[in-house]
């Protein structure tokens, strides 16, 4: 080591400042290729840029620190496709709680023992549960809307029939057909069928499906993004059959059958016949998207508005066209008495075309923030009044919607982060220990055990909170900032 010290000074002193640095790069690197060295001095006391200083390891420690930080850098990726994972993991999870146990594939015990052996398929784990969740869920929706579809019309259906609904009589030589043989009482009678069967089925469905039952309501519901394409479709369908089953079991309960087909009175014109069906089933989709679509106070009475709704309805038409409002209560007795007239059509396209201009309406509200016409209409003038440890009121609390609160999503998202980042020990102690293990000096590869801090905790309230900022909100509920005070 002397003499390579004593070589470089002696050929530094003879040959000129614009050599040395090439002749030491040189033969630096011929002789760093075994021990270390210690650094050259160019002349004029100046260290070469080539040289490293002593007792730091030389050029191998440093390869030693590149290697260091790229396994750094390795484990900190991997420490977050393992977060990733076990995310997935606890969201296949709670996925999983709402699915009957045959659907869960394994006990709930061995799964999260697999996982704790494994969390490298969380993110499958969550893929199946979410694809077996939506096909329980649409079959639910499905079974639920042919129940209350057959349900309702099966009711509504004998109901009317009893209401003498078989006293129209076809007028074969106009082509039409006459359905002026009902009497008030009658009416009535029909009338309050079909508006108390839908209020009943929709209040005991409408927690399940919705208690739609109608095909034209669906599209509506559809239109405005309340429903997806393929719930759509699927609830039309099962709608339509439930029909056809409930006029056929009717057809097979009652001695002389059923008679309730809808079809235009004697006076009544294909134009007026389509407007009047247009009309009625705009009353009832709006029913529909202010009571049971907007979320309010009132939204538990939603049943009993749709039911009145189409009673009414039921009163304006039944004489004139027969009152179908929903082609799926037009398209079971047809089908079961395997006869369609010129003027069916009608009772398709009106409550369709209802359907586009309603949700219209309905989305123009919404657009324009109807809310601020009529404010507080759903308020009660109560609030939960905050106070702090001296009695001193310093805000209240108010009740909105989740629609009205976006900030809910980053706050749940914010929730999860926290709670990850302090109990999971994958991420609490995953990134220290990969940066640990390596940081250190070589030769050392053991890693440092990571440290589980407690949960960061809210700073205490003050006992003497200002009441200042919070004039406006006490104002908002009647207190006065004096009193408070």
């Amino acid at each position: 080591m002397s003499v390579l010290k004593e070589k470089f000074s002696s050929e530094q002193d003879a040959a000129p400042a614009s050599t040395v640095d090439a002749a030491n790069a040189t033969r630096f690197a011929d002789a760093t290729a075994g021990d270390e060295i210690a650094p050259t001095a160019r002349p004029g006391g100046m260290q070469s840029g080539m040289s490293t200083p002593t007792g730091t390891g030389g050029w191998r420690n440093r390869r030693k620190h590149v290697v260091g930080h790229a396994s750094s850098a390795a484990s900190a990726a991997l420490s977050r496709k393992e977060r990733k994972e076990r995310k997935a993991h606890r969201q296949a999870q709670e996925l999983e709680k709402g699915l009957p146990a045959f659907l869960r594939g394994k006990a709930a015990d061995e799964q999260d023992l697999e996982d704790q052996r494994d969390e490298r398929h969380g993110s499958k784990r969550l893929v199946r549960a979410t694809r077996i969740m939506n096909v329980k869920n649409e079959f639910i929706a499905a079974l639920s809307e042919f129940i209350g579809t057959f349900l309702f019309l099966f009711m509504a259906y004998g109901i009317a029939n009893s209401a003498s609904q078989q006293s129209i009589v076809s007028n074969t030589a106009q082509g039409t057909t006459t359905a002026g043989g009902l009497d008030p009482s009658q009416l009535l009678l029909s009338s309050l069928g079909f508006g108390f069967s839908l209020a009943v089925n929709a209040w005991l469905f409408f927690r399940v499906s919705g208690g739609l039952f109608n095909p034209a309501v669906t599209f509506a519901l559809l239109l405005t993004g309340t429903l997806t394409v393929v719930r759509a479709v699927i609830l039309v369908i099962v709608q339509l059959a439930g029909a056809i089953a409930a006029a056929g079991m009717a057809q097979v309960l009652i001695p002389a059958g059923i008679s309730v087909r809808t079809r235009l009175g004697a006076q009544t014109t294909i134009a007026q016949g389509f407007f009047i069906e247009f009309f009625m089933t705009g009353q009832l989709i709006l029913a529909v998207f202010l009571m049971a679509g907007e979320k309010h106070k009132g939204t538990f009475l939603a049943p009993v508005a749709i039911g009145l709704a189409l009673f009414i309805a039921e009163l304006w038409a039944t004489s004139l066209t027969g009152g179908s409002l929903n082609p799926a209560r037009t398209l079971g007795p047809d089908v079961i008495a395997a006869s369609f007239d010129g003027s069916s059509w009608i009772y398709y396209a009106a409550p369709m075309s209802a359907a586009i201009v309603t949700s219209l309406v309905y989305k123009t509200f919404t657009w324009l923030n109807y809310q601020t016409v009529v404010p507080d209409q759903d308020g009660d003038g109560m609030h939960l009044l905050m106070r702090n440890a001296q009695g001193q009121a310093t805000g209240y609390v108010d009740q909105v919607t989740e629609a009205d609160a976006p900030e809910l999503e980053r706050m749940r998202g914010n929730q999860e982060l926290s709670r990850t980042s302090t109990i999971d020990p994958a991420v609490s102690g995953g990134a220290v220990a990969g940066t640990a293990g390596t940081a250190g000096t070589a030769g050392s590869s053991a890693p440092i055990a990571a440290s589980h801090s407690p949960p960061p905790q809210l700073p205490p309230v003050p006992l003497q909170a200002p009441v200042a900022s919070h004039i406006g909100a006490l104002e908002n509920v009647g207190v006065s900032p004096a009193k408070a005070a």
